[in-house]
């Protein structure tokens, strides 16, 4: 199987680093909002599209948050069963993409520090020119330029963007839902711990 991630939420448990930078952003620009409904925005759409819906100064907004971000960036580390399930799946054939929001390298130095960059055979970003998910375009580019088989591939991730991404590319999804927001997202796959990747795809018929 070809295993394409989105990574913040996803491979690394870093909303905590992000939701700490928007409260900081917020506060600098003196506007009160509510923790947690910044959190389920941010979830459940974007900040992208949080900073639109809610009208937000931009881009002064977005630079402030990414300033502030990358100051607490090294804070950001991997769930706890990630390892472990992208090595399973590695040594059972599988390849491993990213397509991620965050920069190209500040993607592989999080996963060099840790020990995942042996793992991983590709990664897309947010310098990488493409469009943003849910176009497929960068997992379509994946599957020319690796010679993937879209029966065989699926992308994994913890937002409607992802999943519609994986659909609308024609391949296998899997909706981690990790907040249990109740939203009504169709996946080929749910799962509620990384580990039941393993359940679901080291099996005689996906071998």
């Amino acid at each position: 199987m070809n295993y394409i991630w989105d990574f913040d939420g996803t491979i690394y448990d870093s909303y905590p680093i992000m939701l700490k930078a928007l409260m900081t952003t917020f506060n600098e620009f003196e506007l009160e909002v509510n923790e947690e409904t910044v959190y389920r925005k941010i979830k459940e759409e974007s900040i992208r599209q949080m900073i639109s819906d809610w009208q937000l100064p931009a881009p002064a907004f977005d630079q402030k948050y990414h300033a502030y971000e990358a100051q607490q960036n090294k804070a950001s580390f991997p769930f706890a069963e990630a390892k472990e399930t992208l090595k399973i799946l590695h040594e059972k054939g599988g390849q491993h993409f990213i397509l991620t929001h965050r920069t190209v390298e500040s993607t592989w130095k999080l996963l060099t520090r840790d020990g995942l960059d042996g793992l991983i055979t590709a990664i897309i970003g947010s310098d990488s020119n493409f469009p943003r998910k849910p176009d497929p375009a960068a997992i379509n580019y994946f599957i020319a330029n690796y010679r993937l088989n879209p029966t065989r591939t699926v992308m994994i991730g913890d937002r409607r963007l992802d999943i519609e991404a994986g659909s609308n590319a024609g391949i296998q999804t899997v909706f981690f839902d990790i907040d249990h927001f109740g939203q009504k997202i169709k996946a080929t796959h749910y799962i509620n711990n990384l580990k039941e990747m393993v359940q679901i795809f080291c099996t005689e018929s996906y071998n």
